[in-house]
């Protein structure tokens, strides 16, 4: 097969779906005019409104059966993209700025969830100690993907890894919902909410809903603290994959890209070339705004992918346990901006 073939079949197999993902951004982004043109203000962003969308198109109308493969396409592939596209609007002088507090903030935050979380699911749930890891390094780290990227290490099973996953997804989509709430009073600025965001959120594409939707000052610090928790990842697999005599970790070149995703990488040198403008502040502004809209596709077929009937399969101690890992992050990430006092 040449790679024209590639291409077309892979265009046959996404492109009705990212028609459909396309179609939904572009209506969030309607609806939001439309908001502000009548209410003078934007309650809801495009991002979250294109989740809605998504949900209720795949739970109510079941449309995810026409648009399936194109949905998860956006929701992980144009989804990582987007999030390396957004390095080239991060200047990392701003995080420098308060250094060690933040990088502080987010190593103990990490490790204080990890332990707690896991000490939780394990002794006081009772599940079981697999299943325990994987829901604390989920929640502590990245989503979804820190717990397929545990799961080898520590040899769970299928069923324990779509446990880890499954309300943890739905617990994180409710986040986006409810989170920018705590900006309502006034008594949270811009810049700690997106430390709390980026601290206690389940993935980074919910960071970035949930942020963004308050400011973009939110939004790319959230997504900082969110990358400085995924880089964490790879210490962790360390750890455990040394700990556990039957898995030997071995540490090369090639194996720095199973702890740190592409995506991350990208983000991290554009970032760079941001910060050293290289790439200006106009260009920066332009990839920001390409960068947004993907966004809002990949939202959209994060909510085309999302199953509420997935609540049922899931035991209540795993409920449990991952409501307790959420409120924990969020009553850190609340202790540490009274701490330190971010502005």
């Amino acid at each position: 097969m040449n790679f024209y073939s590639k291409i077309s079949d892979w265009a046959n197999l996404n492109s009705r779906g990212l028609f459909i993902c396309t179609l939904i951004a572009v209506t969030s982004y309607l609806i939001q005019y439309f908001e502000i043109y009548f209410l003078s203000y934007n309650y809801i962003d495009s991002l979250i409104i294109s989740l809605l969308i998504g949900l209720v198109l795949h739970n109510f109308l079941s449309i995810s059966k026409i648009s399936n493969n194109g949905a998860k396409f956006a929701s992980k592939q144009l989804l990582e993209f987007s999030v390396m596209l957004l390095g080239a609007s991060v200047n990392l002088t701003l995080i420098f700025q308060e250094g060690l507090s933040i990088i502080s903030l987010v190593v103990f935050s990490v490790i204080l969830c990890l332990f707690l979380t896991w000490l939780f699911s394990k002794y006081f749930l009772k599940l079981s100690s697999n299943l325990s890891i994987l829901i604390a390094t989920g929640n502590s780290i990245c989503g979804n993907s820190a717990v397929v990227a545990m799961a080898p290490v520590i040899k769970a099973t299928s069923s324990e890894i779509a446990a880890a996953i499954g309300f943890s997804a739905i617990i994180g989509v409710l986040q986006v919902l409810l989170l920018p709430l705590l900006s309502l009073n006034g008594q949270i600025s811009n810049f700690e909410y997106g430390i709390i965001a980026g601290i206690s959120i389940y993935a980074v594409p919910q960071v970035v809903a949930a942020s963004f939707a308050i400011s973009t000052q939110s939004g790319i610090i959230a997504t900082q603290v969110k990358l400085l928790r995924v880089l964490l990842l790879g210490p962790l697999l360390i750890f455990f994959g040394i700990i556990k005599k039957e898995n030997k970790v071995k540490l090369d070149l090639k194996s720095i890209t199973n702890f740190i995703p592409w995506f991350i990488l990208g983000f991290l040198f554009l970032s760079i070339l941001r910060t050293t403008n290289i790439i200006p502040e106009s260009s920066s502004e332009i990839i920001q705004s390409i960068s947004k809209f993907l966004f809002i596709i990949a939202m959209a077929g994060i909510g085309l992918t999302v199953n509420f009937k997935e609540v049922k399969k899931i035991g209540f101690k795993v409920i449990l346990a991952v409501i307790f890992a959420v409120i924990l992050l969020i009553l850190i990430g609340l202790g540490g901006i009274s701490i330190f006092d971010f502005n």
